[in-house]
């Protein structure tokens, strides 16, 4: 690493304690507590004067260099660390939507101008054939984990974070292993689809297992995102059911319930992302006892004022952004959802917001009024 990298990481261990805080404050509204403060989890995004302390690589090129994966997760991470809030400093080897899949022996395809991807898919004749002893941690899967290792190794002290590789939800990995033949499948052979959808949960907790042993103090906490912190008592690990929006009522209630409570239970609990919406979907995760929050990738598509109060009925928390109406102020704009998810004196919600960095001050001023007026704080 270069000497302004090494300086770089020494300043972080100076702010070690007030990482701990938010950890602590996050821990407590996942354990159930009220905590002195609603938790924010702000961003601030990098200036000009960042420039010359992250050189930017590409989506190739940082995929098997540890140096390079570790200097763009750094860069990332820096706008947790400019938010000063409650966002907790976190990165990851960024291997992929497709890392656990190469638990199947599939290799994903490498790009300079976006993520990697699963472009071929393994034939049913294979799958079929496959069991959980054919399932092995391979090259790429071992450079994520040698990834993780080294950034474990240089952020020793500072409070940063070091979080899993990509784990998507158990129908996700199996279409991302078997393609979009699996949409068929769902009427032709559903049998076949039960038998891929076990092994997928294998590959996960066998993945999973191997990422827990790298990952600093996983035993009672689990990073995400460059934010988020979640308790081991609640699980702490993340999927995505991306795919699932796309199923009928009747092909979640087959295909992804049993599995994803399977995965969640299996790790204690979690939460659960996804993309776009369904609300069977989203009813699937409100009745799921093992998933603690649930983010989506468009709150857009959500009425989220409903979402919010739904959550706090059942005890979940939203994690996630928000879309802000313009023609709200900022301090209206937080207290109507820190309203819509309050519990007693806590608010379900753990609000990703991001700002430039000379609007931090007013966003925390305004923050701390919006709560004080809906007595969260």
């Amino acid at each position: 690493m270069t000497t302004s990298m090494t300086d770089l990481i020494a300043a972080l261990c100076q702010h070690r304690y007030q990482f701990a805080q938010a950890v602590e404050l996050q821990l407590s509204l996942w354990n159930g507590e009220t905590p002195q403060r609603p938790p924010l989890l702000l961003h601030c995004a990098l200036d000009e004067d960042d420039g010359h302390l992250f050189p930017s690589y590409n989506t190739k090129e940082i995929h098997y260099d540890k140096d390079k994966m570790f200097t763009s997760q750094l860069r990332q991470m820096m706008t947790s660390v400019y938010g000063g809030a409650e966002a907790v400093p976190s990165v990851r080897a960024n291997m992929g939507c497709g890392i656990f899949p190469t638990l199947f022996g599939i290799k994903q395809e490498l790009f300079a101008d976006k993520m990697p991807w699963v472009v071929e898919h393994l034939p049913k004749e294979v799958l079929a054939k496959m069991g959980p002893e054919d399932l092995k941690i391979g090259d790429e899967f071992k450079a994520g984990l040698d990834h993780m290792a080294f950034m474990a190794e240089q952020l020793d002290g500072t409070g940063c974070m070091v979080y899993p590789m990509d784990l998507q939800g158990t129908f996700d990995t199996a279409h991302l292993v078997y393609g979009d033949a699996i949409f068929y499948d769902l009427y032709d052979d559903p049998q076949f689809v039960h038998h891929l959808l076990d092994l997928c949960c294998e590959a996960i907790f066998m993945g999973m297992d191997e990422c827990l042993k790298i990952i600093p103090d996983s035993q009672s906490r689990i990073a995400h995102y460059n934010n988020l912190v979640m308790p081991r008592s609640k699980g702490g690990i993340k999927t995505s059911e991306d795919t699932s929006t796309l199923l009928s009522r009747e092909h979640l209630d087959e295909f992804v319930v049993p599995y994803l409570h399977r995965v969640l239970e299996h790790f204690g609990g979690g939460y659960v992302h996804y993309c776009g919406s369904n609300e069977h979907l989203f009813e699937v995760v409100m009745n799921e006892p093992c998933a603690f929050g649930i983010n989506f990738g468009n709150p857009e598509y959500h009425e989220m004022d409903e979402v919010l109060k739904r959550c706090a009925a059942e005890g979940k928390i939203y994690y996630g952004s928000i879309p802000k109406v313009e023609s709200a102020t900022l301090e209206d704009y937080f207290a109507r959802y820190l309203a819509a998810a309050k519990v007693g004196g806590s608010s379900l919600l753990l609000l990703n917001y991001g700002c430039a960095k000379d609007e931090r001050e007013e966003t925390l001023e305004a923050w701390e009024k919006a709560a004080r007026s809906v007595g969260v704080m």
